[in-house]
């Protein structure tokens, strides 16, 4: 028990000196901005040290090591845009926390063990889109206003959500296994009514 506390200690130790010696070496290669600009990306990356410590020291969840992930790469990108070592507007930029959103969710599945989850694999593909057409628009690449763009592409996601959930209907055993364990018991039950009458 006593091996256990010490270990935890030197563990948080070594991540406070990691974290503070990110800061000294930016504050070295950037501008050093007011103390009011410095707080959020400070403590976005201190909590993603935090739940990290958390997650290798007690709590082994596949959500605790994203949240993790995802508040250090916040903090750690947020800090590098500060301190002015990457010297792009926020404005322009933003689209990448949902890049690194996307990136913290697919570690997150590799550590399901499976090749493919799709809880997490799907969500971080979708993001990854989503982020790479932002990123498009807000550099500028892309001249087509984004509100007539999401008003033509709108009717088109609609009738492939309905084509999908069309196909999803005929290939029930796909859907059975896509599904939670209870649920799926619960349709795969109905079904079994149904083909008997």
């Amino acid at each position: 028990m006593k091996n256990t506390k010490y270990l935890n200690m030197i563990l948080a130790a070594g991540f406070l000196l990691i974290f503070t010696g990110f800061i000294l070496s930016l504050c070295l290669l950037g501008e050093t901005p007011d103390f009011s600009s410095l707080i959020v990306p400070d403590l976005l990356f201190l909590a993603g040290f935090t739940n990290l410590y958390i997650f290798i020291a007690f709590k082994k969840s596949n959500f605790r090591f994203f949240l993790a992930l995802t508040l250090t790469l916040y903090g750690f990108f947020s800090s590098l845009l500060v301190y002015q070592v990457v010297k792009v507007s926020f404005a322009q930029i933003w689209p990448v926390y949902i890049l690194m959103t996307s990136f913290s969710l697919f570690i997150a599945g590799r550590r399901t063990g499976k090749k493919f989850a799709i809880n997490y694999d799907f969500s971080s593909l979708l993001l990854f889109v989503i982020a790479i057409i932002f990123l498009l628009f807000s550099f500028d690449i892309i001249k087509l206003p984004f509100a007539r763009l999401a008003l033509m592409v709108c009717p088109v996601i609609l009738i492939l959500a309905g084509v999908f959930l069309v196909l999803l209907f005929f290939q029930r055993k796909s859907l059975l296994e896509i599904l939670p364990e209870a649920l799926s018991e619960e349709l795969n039950n109905d079904s079994e009514i149904e083909d008997s009458e």
